[in-house]
C-alpha cells in the first residue's frame, strides 16, 4: 500500500491494533554533555514490521479528519511512556508534535488537563511542539487553548524556525518558551557564512527573549562544536542518536552516555548581556534631554541578580565558583549595579550635569572590572582546554613509549 492510497479505514484499523507509537529522539545539554531531554516521533509500525514515517500518513490524517482521534489516542500513550521513563531513569522533559487541528477545539486541552489532575503528567515535562501553520491561525479558539497550556506548566516549542514566515512578532504574540531551528538551516551552518549568522541571530536572539533554543538535525560532531561556540544550549540528531522505540531508548538512557560540554557559548553569551546592560543604562541617561517626567525612564535591572548577567553568574556561572575569578566578578557586579542605584536616585532628584556624569564615570570603571573579570574566566576555559589536550598528549606519548 502506498502513502497515496492510505485511507481513513486504514488508519482506524492501524489505531485499533495499537500500530502507532513513539519513537524517542534523544536531546543533548551543550552545556553538559548530558541528555537533557527528548522528542516523541509517532511511528506506524505495520504487522509485517514495516515502519511509515508520518510524512506518509498524517497529512491524510489532517486531511480526512482522523487527526483529532489520533492524537487524543497518542496523548494517552505518551503519557504512559513517560511514566515508564520516570520509573526505570530521572524524568525528563518529553516533547511531542501537534497539528493545527488540534486546537481548534478544546478536547486536547481537556485530556491533558484530567492528566495533571489525575497525577499522570508532570506539567514542566511535557512540551508541545508547533508548526508555524498553528501559530499563524489566528483562531480565538486556538490562542486561548495555547495560553490555557502555558498556564497549566506545560511547555511551548515553536517548531521549524527559520524554515518559514517565523518571525520575532509571532514569537512576541505567542507563549512559547523555546525555539528549534530548523535542520535545513543546521545542515548548512558549515558550508554557508550566511546560515552561520542566522543561526547566531536566532541564538543571540532567543537568548534576550529568555527563551532556550535547539538546534535540530546536528549530523556531525564539528556541527555539534559549531553551535556550542555561537552559544546554542540543546542539540538534537543522528549525531547523537537517531529516533530510538521506547525500550531502546530506556536502555540508550540508562548507558550514561556524555557528549562533547563547552562552556565557553554561554560565556560569551554573559559578556553580550553585560554590554546590553550598560547600553540600556547609557541611553536611559542621554534620554533625559528629551523627556520632561523621569518616571518614564526605562531603567534595565537595577538588581544584580535580576539582570542577565547576574541570573546566568548566580545560575550556571556558579560552575565557576571554584576559582579565584567568580568572587571577584561577584562582587564588581554587585558594586556595579549599587552604582546604578545611585545614578537612579540622582536622577529622580533632579540632578544633572556633571554629578550625573561623575556616576557614568564611576559605573563605566565598574562596568570595565566586570568585563575583565568575564574575561578571566574565558581564558580560564581556554587554559583549562590546553592543560587538558596537553595531558592527553603526553599519556599519549607514553602509552608509545611503553609499548616500545
Amino acid at each position: 500500500m502506498s502513502a497515496r492510497a492510505t485511507t481513513r479505514r486504514d488508519l482506524e484499523s492501524a489505531l485499533h491494533k495499537r500500530e502507532f507509537e513513539f519513537y524517542y529522539q534523544p536531546k543533548v545539554s551543550m552545556v553538559t554533555g548530558e541528555i537533557c531531554g527528548a522528542e516523541a516521533l509517532i511511528r506506524w509500525i505495520k504487522s509485517d514490521g514495516t515502519v511509515v514515517l508520518p510524512g506518509a500518513f498524517i497529512p491524510q490524517a489532517e486531511s480526512n479528519g482522523f487527526i483529532n482521534r489520533l492524537t487524543l489516542s497518542m496523548v494517552k500513550r505518551i503519557i504512559d511512556d513517560i511514566g515508564q521513563i520516570n520509573r526505570e531513569n530521572k524524568p525528563l522533559p518529553i516533547s511531542f508534535n501537534v497539528s493545527a487541528h488540534d486546537f481548534q477545539n478544546r478536547k486536547l486541552v481537556k485530556v491533558l488537563l484530567e492528566g495533571i489532575e489525575r497525577g499522570e503528567i508532570i506539567p514542566e515535562q511535557l512540551e508541545i511542539e508547533l508548526t508555524e501553520t498553528v501559530v499563524l491561525n489566528e483562531c480565538p479558539v486556538v490562542i486561548e487553548n495555547l495560553n490555557k497550556l502555558k498556564s497549566m506548566g506545560i511547555r511551548l516549542v515553536m517548531d521549524d524556525y527559520c524554515r518559514g514566515f517565523s518571525n520575532l512578532g509571532t514569537l512576541a504574540r505567542w507563549p512559547f518558551s523555546t525555539i528549534k531551528i530548523d535542520k535545513s538551516i543546521i545542515s548548512q551552518v558549515e558550508a554557508s557564512e550566511k546560515e552561520l549568522s542566522i543561526v547566531q541571530s536566532s541564538i543571540q536572539m532567543a537568548h534576550n527573549l529568555d527563551l532556550e533554543i535547539v538546534a535540530e538535525g546536528v549530523e556531525t560532531e564539528s556541527c555539534y562544536r559549531l553551535l556550542q561556540n555561537t552559544g546554542c544550549s540543546v542539540a538534537q540528531g543522528y549525531w547523537i542518536s537517531p529516533p530510538l522505540p521506547l525500550n531502546h531508548f530506556l536502555t540508550f538512557l540508562q548507558e550514561g552516555r556524555h557528549w562533547p560540554s563547552q562552556l565557553l557559548g554561554m560565556l560569551h553569551m554573559a559578556q553580550l548581556d553585560h554590554i546590553q546592560w550598560r547600553k540600556a543604562v547609557i541611553d536611559s541617561v542621554y534620554n533625559l534631554g528629551f523627556i520632561s517626567d523621569t518616571s518614564t525612564l526605562s531603567w534595565p535591572e537595577a538588581h544584580h541578580t535580576q539582570c542577565r548577567l547576574g541570573k546566568w553568574l548566580y545560575g550556571p556561572g556558579r560552575c565557576f565558583s571554584n576559582t579565584i575569578w567568580f568572587n571577584k566578578l561577584h562582587q564588581s557586579h554587585k558594586d556595579l549595579h549599587q552604582t546604578l542605584s545611585e545614578l537612579m536616585v540622582a536622577v529622580d532628584a533632579g540632578q544633572t550635569g556633571k554629578p550625573l556624569v561623575d556616576l557614568m564615570r564611576k559605573l563605566s570603571r565598574q562596568s570595565d572590572l566586570v568585563m575583565q573579570m568575564l574575561h578571566e574566566l574565558e581564558h580560564y576555559l581556554v587554559e583549562q582546554r590546553l592543560i587538558r589536550e596537553d595531558r592527553i598528549e603526553f599519556e599519549g606519548l607514553a602509552v608509545v613509549s611503553t609499548a616500545r
